[in-house]
């Protein structure tokens, strides 16, 4: 596992928890460059030269990953957890997964990237909450001989170039091809649909895509609205009412993720639209399944986040062993409907 590459990158991080005390340890501090100071250079000099001297394979029990993700508010990352801390006791791996209270606190999500790279993580397991403000700080993680695997959102890749920076692969699914999945389906099974799109946060490309996914299948669906509801049930559920009130006409609804898409159940539910409304979300969560057997959900977009946390581990531990992966390790999703969901339920172990 290349144990030089690990002493470095404590020896350069010890130089930057330094420089990030005399800045008082503010986030606001994220795009600033991290300089080490002679001395500190000096001694990362030494520690790698001695670490050179005496490398020995580092087994996979050694290893500590930092999992750091957008939140912990919805159902689909608490399935991811349990499937990473699963898939790390299966590994040996020594993880650590974290999150901050909001999908929307992109500042703290940075600080816990900047705090992994200062502690000396062998790797950094990554879901941006925004495409470009966690960019300085992957850089600061490659400058620190940490890898950085992006898992489930993308970030802008050609910008984050620009900056010197890189990340090792990203594992997930293609969101545009999976929400193209729920647009293809409601095209073909819908007429004169008069649809409400209930969007995302603002600057996360994965949203984005699962957007454009399902809007590039239904080129004859007359969009009557296209908000954000900031991926929260509640906004969405008055982000519903709102349009309801406004059209009542609309009989489609696309929300990018499962607790907007429940927001918009309960409102349509609220104003006795049930039935008339065709809702379809993404991530396939348990309430999801529930509405889809009520009759209140179209249908779902599922992927698999268990999936994608023993592949994320995976990824880690092969470019500590030196291996060179793909740009994306994909991952497989699936539209879960009425027709599908108790072959779905089965395959998950779902009762």
């Amino acid at each position: 596992m290349k144990n030089w590459k690990k002493l470095i990158a404590v020896a350069m991080a010890g130089a930057m928890s330094m420089s990030m005390l005399a800045a008082c340890g503010s986030s606001s501090d994220s795009s600033a460059a991290s300089s080490a100071p002679a001395a500190a250079s000096s001694a990362a000099a030494s520690s790698a030269s001695s670490a050179a001297a005496s490398s020995v394979e580092k087994k996979d029990g050694d290893v500590k990953i930092a999992y750091i993700v957008k939140a912990k508010t919805d159902e689909f990352w608490t399935t991811m957890e349990t499937g990473a801390y699963a898939a790390a006791e299966e590994k040996g791996v020594t993880l650590e997964f974290q999150a901050p209270e909001k999908e929307t606190d992109v500042e703290k999500q940075v600080q816990m990237v900047e705090n992994a790279v200062v502690k000396g993580f062998d790797a950094i397991i990554l879901s941006a909450a925004d495409s470009t403000s966690l960019l300085p700080s992957i850089v600061k993680a490659n400058n620190a001989g940490i890898p950085v695997v992006l898992v489930n959102d993308t970030i802008d890749m050609d910008e984050l170039e620009k900056q010197g920076g890189k990340v090792e692969t990203y594992v997930g699914i293609s969101q545009y091809d999976a929400a193209a999945q729920a647009g293809v389906y409601a095209a073909e099974n819908i007429e004169d649909g008069k649809i409400c799109y209930l969007e995302g946060v603002p600057g996360v490309k994965a949203l984005d895509d699962r957007l454009a996914g399902f809007q590039d299948q239904a080129p004859d669906f007359e969009t009557v609205a296209s908000q954000t509801a900031k991926c929260d049930r509640n906004e969405a559920y008055n982000v519903m009412q709102n349009v309801l009130n406004a059209n009542p006409d609309v009989n489609v609804v696309w929300a990018v993720n499962a607790e907007m898409g429940q927001g918009a159940i309960q409102a349509i539910d609220q104003m006795k639209k049930t039935g008339s409304i065709s809702v379809f979300d993404f991530d396939a969560s348990s309430d999801d399944l529930a509405a889809i057997e009520a009759g209140t959900l179209a249908g779902t977009v599922a992927q698999y986040p268990n999936k994608q946390a023993e592949a994320a581990i995976q990824a880690c531990l092969d470019v500590l062993d030196g291996k060179t992966l793909e740009e994306h390790t994909e991952t497989p999703s699936l539209l879960v409907t009425a027709e599908n969901l108790d072959e779905y339920k089965a395959e998950m172990g779902i009762e």
